[in-house]
């Protein structure tokens, strides 16, 4: 085994070490701040929960304001890869619809911690200006990542004469505010009571349904 070979082992040890300990101390930041709040998350628990020191942190993280960041963007982007191949899968745009909602169900109840988070997001936390300031492209590029794909489906579904009529970009703003509602809030409603308040939002009138009409 040559030289370079064993220094590329090594430097592969190394990355996959400091990516094991990064998602340690994400898991760790995402149960304190969704349990304690992003103000009162305190870096210290985040240590102990995920076994490093708050020294040792730092190498991995510039402040609490760029992990509070990182907590979000891991899992945005495991959000947006869900709907991705939500968006790409059989079935017609509505029908899809219908699955985008049951993928975010299911994503965020499945992370109540990181559900808390996003509820805190959308209140206004104070340490969430500060945050957007500083990683905006990070936290909205991905927001418009999912918008555009609504939008998307939107306007496929607007094709075929099956959602009404509108800017898609603006029915993709309703659309996820509903979806917010159902899958952050506590809204007492089966997934088939929420697809029919769905429709009616979005869905076409019966008489304009189909090409051509």
């Amino acid at each position: 085994m040559t030289d370079t070979v064993r220094e590329d082992m090594r430097s592969q040890r190394r990355a996959a070490r400091r990516a094991e300990a990064i998602s340690d101390v994400l898991d760790a930041a995402e149960r304190v701040f969704g349990e304690d709040g992003l103000r009162d998350g305190s870096l210290r628990r985040i240590a102990d929960l995920s076994g490093y020191s708050t020294a040792a942190m730092y190498k991995f993280f510039d402040s609490k304001h760029d992990l509070v960041a990182q907590t979000l963007s891991r899992r945005a982007d495991e959000y947006l890869a869900e709907l991705r191949r939500t968006a790409e899968s059989e079935g017609t745009a509505l029908e899809r619809l219908h699955r985008v909602v049951d993928t975010a169900a299911v994503y965020f109840r499945a992370r109540p911690d990181f559900r808390s988070v996003l509820r805190q997001v959308q209140g206004g936390s104070a340490i969430i200006g500060p945050v957007l300031a500083a990683f905006a492209d990070d936290v909205y590029g991905r927001f418009a990542q999912a918008m555009n794909l609504m939008a998307d489906l939107i306007g496929e579904g607007q094709e075929t004469g099956e959602i009404r009529a509108g800017k898609p970009a603006a029915l993709a703003h309703l659309a996820s505010v509903l979806i917010n509602e159902f899958a952050l809030a506590d809204a007492d409603l089966t997934a088939e009571d929420f697809h029919a308040v769905f429709d009616g939002a979005l869905r076409a009138p019966a008489a304009s349904h189909g090409p051509g009409h």
